[in-house]
């Protein structure tokens, strides 16, 4: 057995207090370096969830101004508060969709904070990654309700001669003039998307077949009155030709009814443009 001296056993247990402390030292480093990492993934998840809730705001704005009109007996209480609901859990799909999103791409996070993966870049309408997976949610659940849903396809009329004439400058302005005129002339349950070129789709929940070609009508003719001028050049005769479809009476998956939309609306474009076409009911062998 080794006797220590009391000098040996005082830095043996100075030697052992430090290595404690370096420890302790190093373990604090680590929890540090670990709450960085979790306040720049709070910061992250603010900055998005605030966006979104921007839009929420200004969503929940325009429901409670179409409350003030519309509650006049219990029956449209609860029908609007229905509709704020379905605002809600749309909201709530649409922050599901931008997860989705950001796990697929995690390599362009600061992009999709500001909406660029699900918006298109000229117009500002949703694009056409965000109209897919919104078809099919939005299906998704008018067979759960057993609610129907209409869409509409626009097309703008000899654009291709348009940008000829004018020049793509000008071609941009009406996709973007048209673009806002769309989103403005739409509920706010309403979901306007630019498809691709001059094309854009209209999804509109909870609409019957009429009210879905009434309103296609009436954009149509809307179209024919947009005052636009590129520079000091006026940008008339715009006008559009329209597919209208319903599920699930033209179709009962997303594809099938964008198809039959858009044969509808080569249709219209072949029996002479500037006018709203009904899909043909689909024939079963």
């Amino acid at each position: 057995m080794i006797l220590m001296t009391k000098s040996e056993v005082k830095m043996q247990e100075e030697k052992i207090s430090k290595e404690r402390l370096l420890w302790k030292l190093e373990k604090l480093r680590l929890e540090v370096s670990n709450l960085k990492q979790e306040q720049t993934d709070l910061e992250l998840s603010v900055e998005s969830l605030s966006l979104r809730a921007q839009q929420l705001e200004y969503l929940l704005s325009q429901s409670n101004e179409k409350l003030e009109a519309e509650i006049s007996n219990r029956q449209s209480r609860e029908k609007t508060l229905q509709f704020v609901i379905a605002l809600l859990l749309r909201e709530k799909a649409d922050l599901e969709i931008m997860l989705e999103t950001t796990i697929e791409h995690a390599d362009i996070v600061e992009e999709l904070l500001h909406d660029r993966c699900i918006r298109d870049p000229l117009t500002g309408l949703f694009n056409r990654g965000y109209l897919e997976k919104s078809l099919h949610r939005e299906i998704s659940r008018a067979q759960q309700n057993q609610r129907s849903l209409g869409a509409i396809v626009v097309d703008v009329d000899h654009f291709k001669r348009f940008n000829d004439t004018f020049g793509h400058e000008a071609g941009d302005l009406v996709l973007c003039e048209l673009a806002r005129f769309l989103q403005t002339e739409s509920r706010p349950a309403d979901i306007v998307c630019r498809y691709g070129g001059e094309e854009f789709l209209l999804i509109l929940p909870e609409s019957s077949l009429q009210v879905t070609q009434n309103h296609a009508e009436y954009l149509r003719q809307q179209v024919k009155q947009l005052q636009l001028h590129y520079g000091d050049r006026p940008l008339n005769n715009i006008t559009i030709s329209v597919g209208v479809a319903l599920f699930p009476q033209h179709g009962t998956t997303a594809q099938a009814v964008f198809q039959m939309a858009d044969a509808a609306l080569y249709r219209a474009k072949s029996q002479g443009r500037d006018r709203v076409v009904v899909a043909e009911l689909p024939v079963f062998e």
